[in-house]
């Protein structure tokens, strides 16, 4: 879980083929699968989730 909004957005481009700044929410787990990260796009900029 070091990745940040960059990295995350950049992994979305690469692996999926898919815009980060479309109207889509992209969930990231660690190894574990107790971490998760929910990033998407608001109208001004990308909002990161992480719990």
């Amino acid at each position: 879980m070091r990745k940040s909004i960059d990295g995350l957005a950049a992994l979305v481009e690469q692996e999926t083929d898919q815009s980060p700044f479309s109207a889509m929410i992209f969930v990231f787990c660690n190894r574990q699968r107790d971490k998760v990260k929910l990033l998407y796009w608001e109208r001004n900029g990308f909002v990161l989730w992480t719990d």
